[in-house]
């Protein structure tokens, strides 16, 4: 729990840093671009990007920060702080460059730690069966909205990029024989 915490409470630092030094020119410098991301390579911002949100609203960063409280204690008591943070930062990578994979060209900044926390949810969901439908139902709301386009500002390819980082860390999981899975 303690990484968990420790997690929500750099994205609320982060988030008062962006606003402190001029919100959206925050999102500007330390998101993810995907076309300056392809020309200078610079992975900085993948890792950056994922811990600032839109400074127009709280919104964002509160849902994102419920969902990472609720599910990240989860995961977290049963993976371990090290393999917790692993999972969240390798889910969080994943998603941000499924996001540049998509549109390589787009100069709108990615913000938020959905990726990541999509990945816990993966995990959540294998970690407690009767969590299933919920993560099954959200995951899927994303591909259809992913294939249908329709909420703007929203990077539905970051939210699937690191529920799939997710589903193969369970894979892995159940390759080793994880005794964290046989809890119902």
């Amino acid at each position: 729990m303690a990484v968990t915490l420790i997690l929500v409470a750099l994205n609320f630092v982060a988030y008062l840093f962006e606003l402190a030094s001029g919100g959206q020119g925050a999102c500007e410098a330390y998101g993810l671009v995907p076309a300056r991301f392809v020309l200078s390579g610079d992975f900085s911002s993948v890792l950056s990007s994922m811990f600032f949100h839109d400074p127009s609203t709280l919104v964002h960063l509160l849902g994102n920060m419920a969902f990472l409280a609720l599910f990240g204690t989860l995961v977290e008591r049963e993976l371990g702080h090290v393999r917790f943070l692993g999972l969240y930062l390798v889910a969080g990578v994943l998603g941000g460059l499924m996001h540049v994979l998509v549109d390589p060209r787009s100069t709108t900044p990615l913000v938020g730690a959905s990726g990541a926390i999509f990945g816990v949810l993966a995990v959540a969901g294998a970690l407690r069966p009767r969590l299933l439908g919920f993560v099954a139902a959200f995951a899927g709301i994303q591909v259809w909205h992913a294939f249908t386009g329709r909420a703007e500002n929203v990077s539905f390819a970051c939210h699937i990029g690191g529920f799939v980082a997710g589903v193969i860390v369970v894979a892995m999981m159940r390759a080793t024989g994880s005794e964290a899975l046989e809890i119902t």
